[in-house]
């Protein structure tokens, strides 16, 4: 069902909010083997819970740590001495957190907002934090931006993070949690401690983006588009009507607009004809492959016949982009690549320039995102519902 209803309708429109959108359980540092961790209440005291029963109260000026056994887990402070089969959970009161550190490995201590579950799984942690969705927001704001940016760049942030999030809260269902804190999903270290992105949240709260039939969209990002973004399909198996390519002029004089990598000539060429089969004995495609210079973005090198994906290409010499041009230089070839990033949506570096241009958030969305509405979580199902 395809609605035509405004943004501002939208955005009246009253309903109960539903609670799957109330928390996020997250998967952390699920890029590392954890078998040890220290966890201390942040700004006030954590209750323990054990094999799903209260079994202690950890005082803010108290540690735990907390080790994976072969039996069980054992978890020791000063003051406590807890054992427990499968799992360990600590909760903290409304408004406060807690604080985790590694051990084994040793990791920087981070500050989380809400719920912390340790559970005992193949010799090893799975550490799964429940978090308030805004929380979790300001979070990912605060480590995909970083500092000193514009107002409504933070708020253009906040929404894409948000609608990300809900919009892939089955990508790790099969494995205990909604979403990583990686790259994979929204890199997520914690508590936000910035007052321009907490203020950012608070005035976009609940707002997410929705296509023409009210769907959550997948708010993708990336660095640099290099002055093209690209369609969703030509990366990925699926087209998606407000993932197309788009100009963009305002990334080109950013520190990601431009890049450079050199390669030995036979390399380039055996790495060619090994991999795709392409003929390096006819000069003309040598030629071709080695000085090329794309009027716009292309998904297969110079058009040559067998098709060498660029996506692939990108992944095999860790290039920044697949956006780049080919010359020969001496025995090397030069590759002049532009942008950082797969270049599907929201190019950061764009839209930072933009809001310094003095663009609303809800402006720079709609340059990157064709036929989208904003919407309040709480009014999803009142547009969803068949009767309208």
């Amino acid at each position: 069902m395809k609605l035509e209803l405004s943004t501002a309708a939208m955005l009246l429109a009253v309903g109960p909010i539903c609670a799957q959108y109330a928390d996020v359980r997250v998967g952390l540092l699920r890029d590392m083997t954890v078998k040890e961790v220290m966890v201390m209440g942040d700004r006030g005291p954590l209750t323990v819970w054990a094999d799903g029963k209260q079994v202690a109260e950890l005082s803010s000026q108290d540690g735990l740590i907390v080790r994976c056994g072969e039996k069980g887990i054992h978890a020791k402070s000063l003051v406590l001495d807890i054992t427990a089969k499968k799992n360990i959970t600590f909760r903290s009161p409304i408004g406060k957190g807690l604080r985790l550190k590694g051990m084994a490995p040793k990791t920087a201590e981070r500050a989380y907002p809400g719920t912390l579950e340790l559970t005992r799984t193949g010799g090893a942690f799975l550490l799964v934090a429940t978090v308030p969705i805004e929380e979790y927001v300001a979070g990912v704001v605060q480590a995909e931006a970083g500092k000193d940016h514009w107002m409504e760049y933070y708020k253009l942030q906040a929404v894409s993070c948000r609608t990300y999030a809900l919009a892939n809260k089955r990508r790790h269902e099969g494995e205990g949690f909604e979403v990583c804190d990686g790259t994979h999903c929204q890199v997520f270290k914690g508590k936000n401690m910035q007052d321009s992105i907490r203020q950012a949240v608070a005035l976009t709260r609940d707002l997410v983006v929705v296509d023409a039939d009210i769907r959550l969209i997948h708010a993708t990002f990336h660095s640099n588009c290099g002055g093209e973004t690209i369609n969703a399909e030509d990366l990925w198996s699926k087209s998606e009507p407000y993932l197309v390519s788009t100009i963009d002029t305002f990334c080109l004089n950013a520190p990601h607009a431009v890049w450079e990598k050199s390669i030995p000539r036979s390399k380039w060429l055996g790495y060619l004809h090994r991999t795709y089969g392409v003929n390096t004995d006819d000069s003309n495609v040598v030629a071709s492959v080695t000085d090329h210079d794309p009027e716009c973005r292309e998904l297969y090198l110079s058009n040559i016949s067998p098709e060498v994906p660029l996506a692939q290409v990108r992944r095999d010499f860790d290039l920044r982009s697949t956006y780049f041009s080919v010359h020969p230089h001496g025995e090397m070839v030069v590759l002049s690549g532009r942008g950082f990033g797969h270049g599907v949506g929201l190019c950061q570096e764009g839209a930072m320039r933009m809001a310094r241009d003095g663009y609303s958030y809800e402006d720079i969305l709609h340059h990157y995102y064709s036929n989208v509405h904003l919407v309040k979580l709480q009014n999803l199902d009142f547009f969803r519902d068949d009767g309208l």
